[in-house]
């Protein structure tokens, strides 16, 4: 992490010069502002909006590819048409910043609060109000948000915070920003651009052109393909999904959880299944050991074809499997089919990313995210084993009674971990489970839902 240099104690110090306004906070949370700055390029800013709609922090995409991801998740049509793992996927796919204020609580368990709570000892700054204390942190692909490395991290961030703690009533009401309402029209935003003084003066640009999001292909190299070739084709048929864990791991262990670099921050591994398509078992599902490195896929891969022999076809649901492979089917003479409504596919994938628990689905119900419920959904202790039949056994019935479709989003929330947390349920609970979950996702009633952390670890 960097010292407490002058550059370190400036970036606090616009910070809380930020908290203290509040035109910027007036913003739309759809609308965006530019700041261009004199070293480190220009860089698209939106604002963070919490569950009660209140503006708590800014988010900072970079030019190269956070505006192609920004553009793509406030597209309202993508909004309403994507899936919640395909926009978390969008949300990890870029480089930037995010500026936002949290409580002490938090940044005290946080790696980056220890940079915050240094300088407010320092400067003698005691808190006043809820989020009061500025967490800021820098953004990589696939990595969860970490502590600032540079010092083009600090001036980025110190520009954008001196760009909204001195914006006005009048250039919020009047200019505003650029509000995006589709990806692909041209759109005109206001612009900050620093002088040599560094002050900012205000002009316009176009947002630069939308991109798809183009996803990585594994190389292939000839002593691999050669040695596929050999083996014999089958007349199997293979359904495969690859996609983005959402549950971080560190590599190396908890120590390099602790690093003071992005690189060591932990990442969001690749994950690969894939299905016998005749008898529906799963042929091999593997993630990678590092961020954007598929060689431990690879050699999971290589090791079933030379098993089991290469299959006359491979059906994938997304253009990130598709994309995988690609150079494989094409060496090995192997027929890849995309077809998007490949159902088994996508329920394979919700039901393994919601046992592994790593999204917030749904509002916590309790402090520690985890709870055991009894029939009415109430918090109990188990304390032995005949209770915990007892309860059980009232909450299948609760289930098979179609109790579950009265439930509202947040007792459905509970009853979904209840059943996570709980080997005594069965596999017949678990589908009229899953029919609900199908039910409310499909006709848009779940809202933010959350599988809770004591599912890890459950019975697939």
């Amino acid at each position: 992490m960097i010292s407490n240099n002058e550059l370190y104690d400036i970036m606090y110090d616009e910070a809380f010069r930020l908290k203290k306004a509040k035109a910027w906070r007036m913003l739309d949370d759809r609308e965006i502002v530019a700041v261009r700055t004199m070293h480190d390029g220009t860089w698209f800013c939106t604002l963070m909006v919490d569950e009660y709609g209140y503006r708590n922090g800014i988010c900072v995409y970079d030019e190269q590819s956070g505006v192609s991801v920004l553009r793509q998740i406030m597209d309202l049509e993508l909004d309403e048409g994507r899936e919640i793992y395909e926009q978390l996927e969008l949300v990890l796919s870029h480089y930037g910043y995010i500026i936002g204020f949290a409580s002490k609580s938090s940044i005290t368990e946080d790696p980056v609060g220890a940079g915050t709570l240094d300088y407010c000892k320092r400067k003698k700054i005691r808190a006043r109000g809820k989020n009061f204390y500025p967490m800021i942190k820098v953004l990589r692909p696939h990595h969860i948000p970490w502590k600032l490395e540079t010092e083009a991290d600090l001036r980025i961030v110190t520009a954008v915070m001196r760009v909204f703690g001195q914006m006005d009533d009048d250039f919020v009401c009047q200019n505003g920003g650029g509000t995006l309402e589709r990806f692909d029209e041209k759109i005109a935003v206001p612009v900050f651009v620093e002088n040599e003084d560094g002050s900012f003066r205000l002009g316009t640009m176009q947002l630069p052109r939308y991109r798809e999001l183009e996803y990585s292909s594994p190389d292939w190299n000839d002593l691999q393909a050669a040695r596929l070739k050999k083996v014999k084709k089958t007349s199997s048929v293979w359904l495969a999904e690859c996609f983005l864990m959402m549950q971080c791991i560190a590599e190396g262990g908890d120590e390099l959880a602790e690093g003071e670099h992005p690189e060591h921050a932990p990442f969001y591994p690749e994950n690969l299944v894939v299905l016998d398509d005749a008898t529906g078992s799963i042929v091999m599902m593997e993630s990678s050991s590092e961020d954007a490195d598929y060689e431990v896929i690879l050699d999971k891969l290589c090791s079933v074809i030379l098993s089991n022999g290469r299959p006359r076809q491979i059906l994938v649901r997304t253009k990130r499997t598709e994309k995988f492979f690609k150079k494989l089917c094409r060496r090995l003479d192997i027929k890849l089919v995309l077809d998007e409504e490949l159902l088994e596919l996508k329920d394979l994938r919700d039901d393994f990313m919601s046992d592994l628990s790593g999204i917030d689905y749904m509002d916590a119900y309790d402090e520690d995210g985890c709870g055991i419920y009894d029939e009415n959904l109430q918090p109990v202790d188990i304390l032995d084993e005949d209770f915990e039949k007892k309860v059980n056994e009232n909450f299948t019935c609760m289930v098979k009674s179609g109790a579950l479709s009265e439930l509202p989003n947040s007792d459905f929330a509970a009853a979904v971990d209840f059943f996570l947390i709980n080997d005594g349920l069965g596999m017949d609970v678990l589908e009229v489970m899953r029919k609900e979950y199908r039910r409310r996702r499909r006709e848009r009633i779940i809202g933010m839902l959350k599988f809770g952390a004591s599912s890890r670890g459950r019975r697939r």
